[in-house]
């Protein structure tokens, strides 16, 4: 199950998710570009985007690691990353789940890149969503958790045009993460620690400090093109 909703929704009705974005809101705004925008007379495009920076954040503590989940085939890893996160919802009966970026950004990117598998994966968003743009919100459930998932995962490393940071969180506000171009797992648990280094190492993760790119020796990810 899909659901479309409004950025609006999701951060006014959920304290926590929209604190979220208000902070990372607030470290990207820069006055400079503003400027820019504004002497283009494009200012509204600017809040446009950064739809949430005005508002009040709420304080509550978070927690953050780094999760690499050991699995280095990248035609299958979207499909283990799954598994995991089946093992971490499933640790906080978490059922329905919430995908927004950090920004009203286009989460269709390049359209021009001919990588096949970014290919596959925007023809199934272009489905879920019945356009070819869009900038709000996604709900989902368990059912759909795989297909959302395979195509984050795609988009994130090959598209560099999208919103650089799309979160999952629980409906519950319990836990959110993004997964960057290398793979990794960025999880921060929310209001209190949600999974112990022992549940990590039982799961075949590991918590790390270093990132490097779970899927090439240099990191060169070829097929990453950015749209100019």
């Amino acid at each position: 199950m899909y659901q479309l909703i409004s950025r609006d929704q999701i951060t006014s009705s959920k304290k926590i998710i929209g604190t979220e974005i208000i902070k990372f809101q607030k470290s990207f705004y820069d006055v400079e570009v503003l400027q820019l925008y504004q002497e283009e007379n494009k200012e509204s495009e600017y809040w446009e985007i950064f739809d949430c920076v005005k508002k009040d954040p709420i304080v509550y503590k978070s927690f953050d690691s780094i999760i690499n989940i050991n699995h280095t085939n990248i035609e299958t890893f979207s499909q283990k990353l799954t598994e995991k996160l089946i093992l971490i919802f499933d640790a906080i009966n978490a059922h329905e789940f919430i995908v927004i970026s950090h920004l009203k950004l286009d989460f269709f990117g390049n359209r021009k890149n001919e990588f096949q598998p970014l290919k596959n994966v925007y023809t199934k968003l272009e489905t879920i969503v019945g356009d070819k743009s869009y900038k709000e919100a996604f709900i989902l459930n368990r059912d759909s958790l795989a297909d959302f998932v395979e195509i984050l995962f795609w988009l994130v490393r090959y598209d560099p045009n999208i919103p650089e940071y799309i979160f999952f969180f629980d409906a519950d506000e319990q836990v959110e993460f993004f997964i960057c171009k290398y793979g990794n797992m960025h999880f921060r648990a929310l209001q209190k620690e949600q999974i112990t280094a022992e549940q990590w190492k039982n799961w075949g993760c590991t918590i790390i400090d270093v990132e490097h790119d779970n899927f090439t020796e240099d990191g060169n990810i070829t097929e990453r093109e950015i749209l100019m």
